[in-house]
């Protein structure tokens, strides 16, 4: 019985969702890699944190994705060298706040139209209601992580 549990149940339904959430993103950028310029999964999940939060600093996004700063450094050089990124005057001192340029604001268009894609076509024999449902369970679900 224990087994049978562990296979399935909340364990299995959790692990479900982990595959599902995984092959979905992968899938989504794997599709904006098609555009120009082609850029990594890495590259393009930095593109996209820096859109989400203006400002952001490289030992910032390390840490958000658990990276090592000499790794996102040569990333964000090779971003910076396409013209997708840029530094800005740092009025503190502790690193340069990072911002898109106007071609980085593209880059990142486009991959949130490819993730946006592999959404529509999972989502397109579903009800209203249905995605109305599944959208309201994944806010609840990302905003599980937030303190209360």
């Amino acid at each position: 019985m224990q087994q049978q549990e562990e296979s399935g149940g909340r364990r299995g339904d959790s692990a479900d969702v982990l595959r599902s959430l995984v092959a979905i993103t992968r899938r989504g950028l794997i599709d904006a890699r098609a555009e120009e310029p082609r850029l990594s999964i890495t590259d393009q999940s930095i593109v996209m944190a820096i859109a989400d939060e203006p400002g952001i600093r490289s030992t910032d996004i390390a840490r958000m994705f658990r990276l090592n700063r000499s790794t996102v450094s040569r990333q964000l050089s090779t971003l910076v060298s396409l013209g997708l990124v840029q530094e800005t005057p740092s009025v503190s001192g502790r690193g340069r706040p990072l911002e898109l340029t106007a071609e980085g604001e593209e880059a990142f268009r486009n991959t949130l139209r490819s993730l946006q894609g592999v959404i529509d076509v999972h989502l397109a024999q579903w009800t209203d209601a249905e995605v109305h449902r599944f959208a309201h369970d994944l806010r609840r679900f990302d905003r599980g992580h937030e303190p209360a």
